[in-house]
């Protein structure tokens, strides 16, 4: 299932490395589950086979922002920085949704890091892409209207559930861009009179003025 989901790690050769991954565990948690909160040191390297991780930053007032989701087959920027510096975990991780991962511990990661290149290219890879993704990211939050930001998520949303609903409260928008509730529920309700979207609770709609490209392919 790691080779699956991290190809490039399979060395049968490298005994070594074969030993390290024999003392792993194996892990299943529960969505919502907390796996470093921030301030706390990350003692742990997490390869994601099934699931998602959400990484996020949380403000004095309560609100939070999303900055990238680990799936299987990637490695975590957060993780990576407080285990390779010893300095503490400098946002939150929580599951989206069930997950299966392989984990080491922190003595068995700096091993890694030396007897196998391909374990340590793949980390250097994910640092740039995520970097990379992360200030992306910034420069949509400091130079996108948030009305554009939030279209873009839904539309991201629908996509990915091939769904004309989306199961979504307001409260988990504003969590994901980093705004307040009441300004979400304002900026939906404009797009719902436009006929762009259908609210219910908890629940948004494609509205009847819209066609989804998986919809458009049936017709």
């Amino acid at each position: 299932m790691l080779f699956r989901a991290y190809p490039e790690l399979k060395q049968p050769n490298n005994l070594p490395w074969v030993e390290l991954l024999e003392r792993a565990t194996l892990i299943d948690l529960p969505p919502q589950n907390i796996l470093v909160r921030q301030g706390s040191h990350c003692n742990n390297f997490l390869f994601l086979l099934d699931g998602t991780v959400r990484v996020y930053q949380m403000a004095e007032d309560g609100r939070e922002l999303t900055l990238y989701r680990i799936n299987p087959g990637d490695v975590c920027l957060m993780s990576l920085s407080s285990l390779l510096n010893d300095k503490p975990f400098k946002a939150n991780a929580r599951t989206d949704t069930p997950i299966k991962a392989l984990v080491l511990g922190v003595r068995d990661f700096h091993l890694a890091m030396k007897v196998s290149d391909n374990f340590r290219n793949q980390v250097l890879r994910s640092l740039v892409n995520s970097v990379c993704e992360i200030m992306h990211s910034f420069y949509d939050t400091a130079f996108e209207p948030l009305e554009l930001r939030l279209a873009c998520l839904l539309g991201q949303m629908f996509e990915r559930t091939h769904s004309n609903t989306l199961d979504v409260t307001h409260q988990q928008l504003a969590m994901e861009l980093g705004t307040s509730r009441e300004v979400i529920s304002r900026i939906l309700k404009r797009l719902e009179n436009q006929q762009c979207i259908t609210l219910s609770r908890a629940q948004i709609k494609v509205g009847p003025s819209q066609t989804l490209p998986w919809q458009s392919s049936r017709t």
